[in-house]
C-alpha cells in the first residue's frame, strides 16, 4: 500500500480539494482499493466523499479496542472524521495509530490522508505512516513561513518514524490567479526561497469550476459548462504526475 499525506499547517489552502480529487483519481482504475483517512476534525473531506463507501471512522484507528471489519472491496473506503478526533492528544494515541495502521496494507492499494491546519498528534500520526507528502500552498506573503513550518514538522515526524525519512513531493501552489501579478510574483519568490527541488512542478489555478465541484461533492471532471474541460485537464495532469512519482518511488524502494 502506498500512503500519500496531504498537509500544510494552515487552513484554506486547498488540501481537501486536492486530497479528495487524488482519491477519486486513484480509484478510477478498475479493481483499485483506496483508503481515505480524514484526520481533520472539521470533516470537510468526509462530507465531500459521502457518496463513497462509508461506515468506518478514523478515530477507531486510535482505539486499540475498536473493530475495523475491513474487506478488500474496490473503490474508495472512507474513514470518516467525527468528534472523537478532538480527544487525540497523547503520544500513546500516535503509537496506537501506527500499530493499527499496519492492518490496512492487507486490504488497500493506496491510502490518502487529509490533515488539519495545525501541528498536533493527528498530523504527527499521518506523517508517521506517510510514504509521500504533498503540500498545497497559497502564494501569499506568509507562504514561506508556512513552508518552513511544514519542513520543520517533517523533520519532527522522522523521530516518530525511527529516523526513516519522509519523501516530500513538494509544495504545490494552489488557487493561483495567473492574471494577478502579485500572485505570480509571490510564486516566484516562494520558489527562490525554498529552492526548485522543494516545489512541485505545476500549480492549480483559481477556477470557479473547482468551487462548483466542491459544492456538488464530486470530481471536477463531472462538472459541465464553461471551463469544465480546462479545469479537468489541469487537475488530472497534476494528479497523474503525483501517481507517477509515487509509483516510481515505490519501485525504487522495492
Amino acid at each position: 500500500m502506498k500512503t500519500i499525506v496531504i498537509s500544510l499547517l494552515k487552513g484554506g489552502v486547498g488540501k481537501t480539494f486536492f486530497a479528495t480529487h487524488l482519491a477519486w483519481y486513484l480509484a478510477e482504475q478498475a479493481g483499485r482499493r483506496v483508503a481515505f483517512i480524514d484526520l481533520d476534525p472539521q470533516g470537510s473531506s468526509t462530507r465531500r466523499l459521502a457518496k463513497e463507501r462509508t461506515g468506518w471512522f478514523s478515530a477507531d484507528l486510535f482505539d486499540p479496542d475498536a473493530k475495523l471489519a475491513l474487506d478488500d472491496a474496490a473503490g474508495i473506503t472512507v474513514f470518516a472524521a467525527d468528534p472523537r478526533l478532538q480527544m487525540v492528544k497523547a503520544a500513546q494515541d500516535v503509537h496506537d495509530f501506527i500499530v493499527r495502521f499496519r492492518e490496512l496494507p492487507h486490504h488497500f492499494d493506496y491510502c490518502v490522508i487529509d490533515t488539519g491546519p495545525k501541528w498536533d498528534e493527528l498530523t504527527l500520526s499521518a506523517m508517521a505512516v506517510a510514504d509521500e507528502v504533498i503540500a498545497p500552498v497559497q502564494v501569499a506573503e506568509d507562504s514561506l513561513e508556512c513552508a518552513k513550518m511544514l519542513l520543520t514538522a517533517l523533520k519532527k515526524a522522522e523521530g516518530a518514524r525511527g529516523g526513516r525519512k519522509v519523501n516530500f513531493l513538494g509544495l504545490l501552489p494552489s488557487m493561483v490567479n495567473a492574471f494577478d501579478k502579485r500572485d505570480m510574483d509571490n510564486a516566484v519568490k516562494l520558489t527562490q526561497a525554498v529552492g526548485p527541488a522543494l516545489m512541485f512542478p505545476a500549480f492549480v489555478k483559481a477556477r470557479p469550476t473547482y468551487k462548483h465541484s466542491a459544492e456538488n461533492h464530486h470530481a471536477v471532471w463531472h462538472e459541465t459548462g464553461s471551463g469544465a474541460k480546462a479545469a479537468s485537464d489541469e487537475i488530472r495532469s497534476i494528479l497523474a504526475e503525483v501517481e507517477r512519482r509515487v509509483d516510481a518511488r515505490a519501485k525504487e524502494s522495492a
